[in-house]
């Protein structure tokens, strides 16, 4: 099955994304890519992350075709969705400096940052996404859960 991209900046993003994962030397052992979605699965110390490359529809530039690279990993599973986790994950929001946390499906906590692919896509700004999602997956796991119940399941 080959991957089809929503446009041609996507489909480079793609292609720069897959070649920084496989000379990188924190990444090129532990990363594969997904046969049907421009998207790889990479695992860094305990976290397993999700490299997505994004078409970028609506914006606020007249250039039409962008494309974005989100990476995201899920912290806890199973967590008690509350207003008290809301406040928490909301609050530590604003502390962030890159990404946010965000609700995925059946009570899972996520962390993403996101960063602009294409042609300038600067890869010491895409190294930093990564790494960034992958201190904060690691970081707050185990506070989460023994806070809020859950488990710790990243992309598997």
């Amino acid at each position: 099955m080959s991957i089809v991209f929503e446009n041609p900046v996507q489909e480079l993003t793609y292609h720069k994304v897959a070649d920084y994962l496989k000379t990188s030397t924190l990444f090129k052992d532990a990363f594969t890519g997904v046969s049907d979605q421009p998207s790889f699965e990479l695992t860094y110390g305990s976290a397993k992350i999700q490299v997505a490359v994004l078409a970028w529809e609506v914006h606020p530039w007249e250039i039409n075709d962008l494309a974005i690279v989100r990476a995201s990993s899920c912290v806890t599973q199973g967590s008690q969705v509350n207003a008290a986790l809301m406040q928490y994950l909301l609050s530590e929001n604003s502390r962030m400096r890159f990404g946010s946390f965000q609700l995925g499906d059946d009570q899972t906590v996520l962390f993403a940052h996101s960063v602009l692919g294409g042609e300038h896509m600067d890869l010491l700004e895409l190294q930093t996404c990564i790494l960034s999602v992958v201190t904060i997956a690691d970081t707050y796991d185990d506070w989460i859960i023994a806070q809020f119940g859950g488990q710790p399941s990243r992309y598997s």
